[in-house]
């Protein structure tokens, strides 16, 4: 099932995205490490903690 994620937190998102390899940031810049932080932070405080686990 897709994911629906809120305008601001989709923008994090696309930043990082492009990156991921298996949950983990591969070659990533510095901006995209932070957008995922965030989003992980985000997650968890939705109960989302499932979203991406390695």
């Amino acid at each position: 099932m897709p994911v629906e994620y809120p305008d601001e937190i989709q923008k994090l998102v696309d930043i990082y995205k492009p990156y991921v390899v298996g949950c983990h940031l591969e070659n990533a810049p510095q901006e995209a490490i932070e957008a995922f932080e965030k989003v992980k932070r985000w997650a968890w405080e939705q109960g989302q903690s499932e979203y991406c686990r390695a």
